[in-house]
């Protein structure tokens, strides 16, 4: 994946914003596609969501969108927030608890003057599986539930670009996965572009295109996310050991009868330990890129469930370890240590064999 070209840049921004103990100066890129702010907790990823939004008026510098100047400290331009066609989803999830969900999701669309009006709410409903909910009231909503409806909000204003403050905290694996798939129908069906603030690089591989590594209020490199994995520079930001596959699949056998269920992954087809969901329906998995054994000849005699042969399609080696991009159907994440990758002699066009087993596959059903 190379670096995206001037027509894929949706904005850009240089804002500085100073606190007692905190100063967040940042000049970065928005891509077209998803563009994920990434760092720990206290780098400055809200406070820079803010100050793009409009709730929080930055310092210096400015902020353009689509050519158009939202806050400029120079000409004194600062466009409120309502303005600025920005949907923006908080941690918090915050939806009108004295309203239904089909009311929540109609609050925004109505704001909107008619001829501005681009995605309807019928369209959403749909789109975000919330059709089975419309009547309640937040309190009766799972968190799932409740972060959907807040997502399928802010996308009723037809915004322009949509801002998510770590959608997925909190949040089981299970329904991390359900978020997962339906922020990537958004960004597919909807064409909208969107802003991903997350700590967790398997959420960033998952659904971003283009990634902002902030640390201490200040950029610390931005990019393609795969060119940037093991960057030197994210050393001290990214911790390898949490690198992990996530995917949709769709249940084939949930394994109640002999203990192992069996997945599909579009072709590609996993033995998986048994767990509970129903036959044809879509459930999330994870593996663990450190649980992937690479192997350079046919394995035999092993009890693994799952062998996999594969052509290495990337090889990312520095000193924060080695990942190594793996096409068996579908891109793998392997961790290898960096020894292996010499006495193996992996390059990209390797053929190559994964041995998965089947009880270091996470599966949930989407909920």
């Amino acid at each position: 994946m190379s670096l995206g070209n001037i027509d894929d840049v949706i904005g850009t921004f240089n804002v500085t914003k100073r606190y007692k103990k905190f100063k967040l100066s940042i000049k970065a890129g928005l891509q077209s596609g998803v563009t994920a702010i990434f760092g720990h907790s206290g780098s400055g990823k809200t406070s820079l969501l803010n100050c793009l939004s409009g709730l929080i008026q930055p310092d210096t510098g400015y902020v353009r969108l689509y050519g158009t100047d939202l806050f400029d400290s120079e000409t004194k331009i600062n466009v409120k927030p309502e303005n600025r066609r920005i949907g923006y989803v908080l941690q918090d999830s915050l939806i009108f608890p004295h309203i239904s969900v089909l009311d929540n999701i109609s609050y925004g669309y109505k704001l909107v003057p008619p001829l501005e009006r681009k995605i309807e709410p019928d369209e959403l409903i749909q789109i975000m599986g919330l059709s089975d909910v419309l009547s309640r009231h937040p309190s009766e909503l799972s968190g799932g539930e409740a972060r959907r409806v807040a997502i399928a909000r802010a996308l009723a204003i037809s915004p322009k670009l949509l801002m998510l403050d770590e959608p997925m905290q909190g949040l089981d694996f299970g329904v991390r996965g359900s978020i997962i798939r339906y922020l990537n129908r958004i960004r597919t069906e909807l064409n909208i572009h969107m802003i991903l603030v997350s700590h967790s690089i398997s959420e960033v591989l998952a659904l971003a295109q283009h990634v902002i590594v902030l640390d201490r209020g200040e950029k610390v490199v931005e990019g393609p996310v795969n060119e940037l994995l093991l960057s030197r520079r994210m050393a001290n930001v990214i911790d390898i050991s949490e690198l992990e596959n996530v995917f949709e699949a769709t249940v084939i056998d949930n394994g109640q009868d002999t203990g192992i269920g069996i997945i599909t992954l579009d072709s590609l087809e996993l033995e998986v330990p048994a767990f509970k969901a129903e036959i044809g329906s879509k459930s999330t998995v994870s593996i663990k890129a450190a649980d992937i054994i690479i192997s350079k000849q046919s394995p035999q005699g092993l009890s693994a469930r799952n062998v996999k042969k594969g052509i290495v399609k990337e090889v990312s080696n520095s000193t924060n370890g080695t990942v190594i991009y793996v096409d068996i159907g579908v891109m793998l994440l392997v961790e290898i240590t960096t020894r292996s990758l010499a006495e193996l002699d992996l390059h990209v066009g390797s053929d190559v064999h994964l041995i998965i087993k089947a009880n270091s596959i996470g599966v949930a059903e989407i909920q």
